[in-house]
């Protein structure tokens, strides 16, 4: 039997070999564990035509198959070409799981297109931003928890997007939550820290609506952290250039909807960057301010740290 999984979410891979391993009712003793970036085709071949020594079955999980891939320049056609040999013939009780952790497979390939028809294909890209919320929300409602659509968003916000964080960071609320099993948005800010990219977006808010106490906690939580000025110089004013395209399509007619596919950010960012209220010349002072900001410190006219500090208290 052959499996064949590859795409960019590393959560939802892992999450497929795991089922292939439960389906299977494979033990640990039965799979062995192989990196095709460093182990080579015939190593491969040698293990899938021995015995294990301890069971009957064997379960190969054969990582970075780069020979499924157009990148791959490492693998010689006479060892594909055994390969091949080797899935018209392949031993009884041994099973191959390819994986390959890029978007797609080469298809255009005779091993991709081979492995591809005689074997079971999980792919696993990434989750688009409204399919993440409802993968999200019926995974939560199957745990048997509840949670709101905005406080998806939120918790989807709070983590980069990253689904492998997702998951770890409801893991913890499932456990901050278990008696009374629904899921709050002051539950998500008490259990989930904020990354930078959050706090920067929350700064962003802030400076846009000149909230100075809460410019000055945002600020006081990046030192904390050891955050280089220069890197929150730079993520703030890439902030700040998305909120002027927001701005810009905004008026130019373009719906919520749009805006959300062209610039391809998660709706929870785009929503928030539509009800704040602010003008295009405000935004514009803000870069402008960065700017200089960052070319004097680069020439050594300002201290990273002192300059960052004044921007904010000039709000």
């Amino acid at each position: 039997m052959f499996y064949l999984i590859y795409g960019l979410e590393n959560y939802l891979i892992n999450e497929n070999i795991n089922k292939i391993i439960d389906d299977l009712k494979i033990n640990s003793e039965e799979i062995i564990k192989m990196d095709m970036s460093s182990s080579t085709i015939n190593s491969l071949l040698v293990e899938a035509s021995s015995v294990n020594m301890f069971s009957n079955r064997k379960l190969i999980l054969c990582d970075n198959s780069s020979f499924l891939s157009s990148k791959d320049d490492v693998n010689k056609k006479e060892d594909i070409e055994e390969l091949i040999k080797y899935l018209d013939k392949p031993f009884e009780d041994v099973y191959l799981v390819f994986i390959l952790r890029e978007e797609t497979i080469d298809s255009r390939k005779k091993i991709s297109k081979l492995i591809s028809s005689i074997s079971k294909v999980y792919v696993c890209n990434k989750i688009e931003n409204y399919n993440l919320n409802n993968y999200l929300m019926d995974y939560i409602r199957d745990k048997g928890y509840s949670i709101s659509s905005r406080n998806i968003e939120l918790l989807i916000s709070k983590t980069s997007y990253e689904l492998s964080v997702i998951m770890k960071e409801l893991d913890k609320l499932f456990i901050y939550k278990d008696k009374d099993k629904k899921i709050t948005e002051d539950d998500i800010e008490k259990v989930i820290t904020n990354n930078i990219e959050t706090n920067i977006f929350d700064l962003t808010n802030a400076i846009i609506n000149k909230e100075k106490s809460k410019i000055d906690k945002l600020y006081k939580e990046l030192i904390r952290r050891k955050e280089d000025p220069l890197k929150l110089i730079i993520t703030l004013s890439n902030q700040f250039r998305l909120y002027l395209q927001v701005k810009i399509m905004r008026n130019n007619g373009f719906s919520e909807k749009e805006i959300v596919s062209t610039l391809k950010e998660h709706p929870y960012r785009i929503s928030l960057a539509l009800k704040n209220d602010y003008s295009i010349e405000e935004i514009k002072d803000n870069l402008e301010k960065l700017s200089k900001l960052d070319l004097d410190i680069v020439s050594g006219k300002v201290d990273k740290e002192f300059g960052f500090e004044m921007y904010l208290l000039n709000i």
